[in-house]
């Protein structure tokens, strides 16, 4: 009956299911390496853009530059980048970014 009820929650201890436990994920996305892009002096108007990919507003009181901001995984910066540069700045700019360990990002 146990073993039942592993495979019903999608696994069994000797590794044969295909989903991973809570803290299975955790740790898997501890080990991604990560970076906190910022759209530092953007448009007014991009606000809606910003927000609807999924970018905050930081008000700088927290030591954070005053700027809308995001965190995307290492492999996707190049596409946020050239999101920002088209989409938002419309130029070549160099957004500020800070590549973040997992205790940074997972500090309370």
């Amino acid at each position: 009956m146990a073993e039942n009820l592993l495979q019903a929650r999608g696994g069994d201890r000797k590794g044969r299911g295909q989903a991973k436990s809570p803290f299975g994920e955790l740790y898997a996305a501890s080990q991604q390496s990560r970076v906190r892009v910022f759209a530092e002096n953007s448009p007014f108007d991009s606000k809606d853009q910003l927000k609807g990919r999924g970018y905050r507003r930081s008000d700088g009181s927290d030591g954070r530059p005053k700027a809308w901001w995001t965190e995307v995984a290492e492999p996707m910066l190049e596409e946020e980048l050239n999101w920002l540069r088209s989409e938002i700045y419309r130029s070549k700019a160099t957004p500020l970014m800070r590549r973040l360990t997992a205790v940074e990002r997972f500090k309370a």
